[in-house]
C-alpha cells in the first residue's frame, strides 16, 4: 500500500491518495487507487479507479471509475472499445509508467485517456530530467529524480522519485466539467496523514476498504 498526502496550499494536508497493488485469480495485476480530499472547504472530492492489466499497464484489460461530485460511475472492457481507443492509459495508471521511467529510459510517450470517456484522449509525454535537491513539506531535505509530464504539449504533473517510488508530485487535474485542482502530494504513512484529515475525508477512505 502506498499513501500520499494531498495539499492545495503545499503545506497542510487536505486529503490522501492511497494505492494498493494486487492480483486477480486469473493472474491479472491490479492497481486500485482511492482519492479523498477537500479541494475547497465546502466540497469533498472522492474518486476510485481500479485498473486490471496483463503485465504492462499499456495492456490494460478493464478499468472502472467512481467519482463524486459529478456522479461518475463507469466501467470499460478494452476489448469492447472501438479500435485504437483502448490503446491509451487511464490517468491513475500513469503512476506505473512513472515508476518504470524512474529506473530505465529517458522518456515515455503514450496516450492518456479521459477516465470517464475513453474516446477523449490527450497526447502524453513523460520526460526524465535529472536528480534534484528536494525539500519536503515536513522540512526533510533529500534528492530525487525528477520526471515531468506534458499533456498535449503543455506542462502538467511533475514527479520526484527515489528508490522506493514517487516521493513527491506537483499535480494539476482538470475534469471534463472544466473544474481543476492543483497542489502538491508527498509520500507518507497513515499515521502521518490521519490526524490531519477531517471526519468526512477519513470516512470516505475508510468506506472504500482500501486501508483494510
Amino acid at each position: 500500500m502506498h499513501i500520499h498526502a494531498l495539499s492545495n496550499n503545499g503545506t497542510t494536508p487536505d486529503g490522501a491518495l492511497v494505492r494498493r497493488e494486487s492480483q486477480t485469480r486469473d493472474g491479472l495485476r491490479v492497481l486500485d487507487s482511492v482519492l479523498a480530499m477537500r479541494p475547497t472547504p465546502g466540497i469533498v472530492l472522492r474518486a476510485r479507479q481500479r485498473v486490471e492489466f496483463d503485465g504492462d499497464v499499456r495492456r490494460w484489460v478493464r478499468y472502472s471509475l467512481q467519482r463524486e461530485p459529478g456522479g461518475v460511475d463507469v466501467a470499460f472492457e478494452r476489448a469492447e472499445l472501438p479500435p485504437g481507443v483502448g490503446d491509451g492509459v487511464p490517468s491513475f495508471a500513469r503512476y506505473l509508467l512513472v515508476l518504470e521511467l524512474a529506473t530505465v529510459g529517458a522518456w515515455v510517450e503514450y496516450t492518456q485517456l479521459d477516465d470517464a470517456d475513453p474516446a477523449r484522449t490527450q497526447h502524453a509525454l513523460l520526460v526524465r530530467t535529472d536528480t534534484q535537491p528536494l525539500r519536503l513539506p515536513d522540512g526533510v531535505s533529500t534528492s530525487a529524480m525528477r520526471i515531468d509530464q506534458l499533456l498535449d504539449g503543455s506542462p502538467a504533473n511533475a514527479f520526484w522519485c527515489d528508490s522506493f517510488g514517487v516521493l513527491q508530485a506537483d499535480y494539476i487535474e482538470t475534469f471534463p466539467d472544466g473544474s481543476q485542482i492543483s497542489g502538491i502530494s508527498w509520500r507518507t504513512t497513515w499515521e502521518g496523514i490521519e490526524p490531519w484529515l477531517d471526519a468526512t475525508v477519513r470516512h470516505a477512505l475508510d468506506a472504500s476498504g482500501i486501508l483494510a
